[in-house]
């Protein structure tokens, strides 16, 4: 759903208390000496409404505060960022201020870093991405907007990035050559502004300027195959891109994660060609998933409002599962994740709900709990080690899985 829709969903939600558990699921499970733990490495007073996360090649966290309307950083070692003196694990500012302040960012809903250190932010409510740069040591350092007007509107394809419009501008992304995607949600498109002149998703595209590469700007669920360009999406709200430069978008109004590759393959037991579309988790629909370990596309492949993707270097896929308050995960090949066997192409929950009834709402209506309760799940990273970062909305928390 779009940001609007976000949060009158978040306002009917009652806060879940955060306990860890035992895993209860129903899947072929491998028990070892040392199963995963969750973590809170922030929360309380501090933040409000966290969503989009990043990590940065030195294991630094941002966080979106949306409704602090800024950008937090949560550096891993002591030094000196963004011109300022840090110490490891403690929460410092690194963009806006109090919601109405000088300085205050649009209700930032998506982060992302590139490998330089520079930090893309998207504030939905401000219509445009901004980047702060690591630059000297004297800061802290402003943002410096990347794309966008400042106005909500729908923007022509091709133009210099600064002079295009976008609406509500939820999730974006960065690759390893520095090119930005982002997830311009009310327009029901994912746009690319590359770093470098080339060829892109079979686009000649300029540096700095911004290109539709997913969604032909009609929202909506009609065929989702074919051409990436042609294609409807229907609520594109995160984006995420893997080694290979291969691009993933969660679609929170179709309820399912699409994948758009540079090459034609088989991706996740769905046969994609170079630069089309195809869905890769869900079904279109948005009922509970019944049960762990069965086809990502098949018939119990529901998700319901899957609002945050990430991708590790072995091309496992973790979503957030928002409504279900659950996290999903989604093996490209058959391996042992945190404990448990898994399934290539096979959708499994990692944590969270795992009902086993059609309406899973609480602890102790046949809800079956893996890992840990969670209120609404909507940004999650992964690191190089394995560990899954995410952001908690009802919860206000950021927590790990370890």
């Amino acid at each position: 759903m779009a940001l609007l829709g976000l949060l009158a969903l978040l306002a009917m939600l009652a806060t879940t208390t955060a306990v860890a558990t035992t895993s209860t699921s129903t899947s072929a499970a491998a028990t070892t000496t040392n199963p995963p733990t969750v973590r809170t490495v922030a929360g309380g007073e501090g933040l409000s409404s966290p969503s989009g996360l990043a990590l940065d090649t030195a294991g630094d966290l941002f966080v979106a505060d949306t409704d602090h309307c800024r950008v937090l950083l949560i550096p891993d070692h002591a030094g000196s960022l963004y011109g300022v003196r840090v110490v490891a694990h403690h929460r410092y500012v690194l963009a806006g201020s109090s919601c109405g302040g000088k300085g205050a960012l649009g209700y930032p809903t998506g982060v992302a870093v590139d490998r330089t250190g520079d930090v893309f932010i998207a504030e939905a409510t401000s219509q445009r991405v901004q980047v702060v740069r690591p630059g000297g040591n004297h800061g802290p350092h402003r943002p410096a907007t990347v794309a966008g007007t400042g106005r909500a509107g729908d923007g022509a394809s091709g133009r210099p990035a600064r002079e295009s419009e976008l609406d509500e501008p939820t999730g974006v992304a960065v690759d390893s050559a520095g090119d930005l995607f982002i997830a311009d949600t009310a327009n029901c498109r994912v746009q690319e502004v590359p770093s470098a002149n080339g060829l892109y998703f079979g686009l000649a595209m300029t540096a700095g300027h911004l290109y539709d590469v997913a969604g032909n700007g009609v929202c909506g669920s009609g065929d989702r195959s074919g051409p990436a360009g042609l294609a409807q999406l229907s609520d594109p709200v995160a984006v995420a891109v893997d080694q290979f430069d291969d691009l993933y978008i969660a679609d929170a109004g179709d309820q399912s994660v699409l994948e758009v590759p540079v090459h034609g393959g088989y991706y996740y037991d769905t046969v994609i060609g170079g630069n089309d579309i195809g869905v890769i988790v869900g079904t279109g629909g948005n009922g509970p998933y019944l049960a762990d370990g069965l086809s990502a596309t098949g018939p119990a492949a529901e998700l319901n409002d899957p609002e945050g993707i990430a991708v590790s270097a072995t091309g496992t896929l973790y979503i957030t599962d928002g409504s279900m308050h659950a996290i999903r995960v989604l093996p490209r090949t058959t391996m042992t994740l945190f404990g448990r066997t898994m399934t290539g192409s096979d959708l499994y929950t990692l944590a969270g709900a795992l009902p086993t009834s059609p309406t899973p709402a609480a602890a102790g209506d046949g809800t079956r709990w893996v890992l840990t309760h969670l209120g609404l799940p909507i940004g999650i990273t992964v690191a190089p080690s394995g560990v899954v970062t995410f952001s908690d909305r009802a919860d206000d928390q950021v927590r790990q899985i370890r």
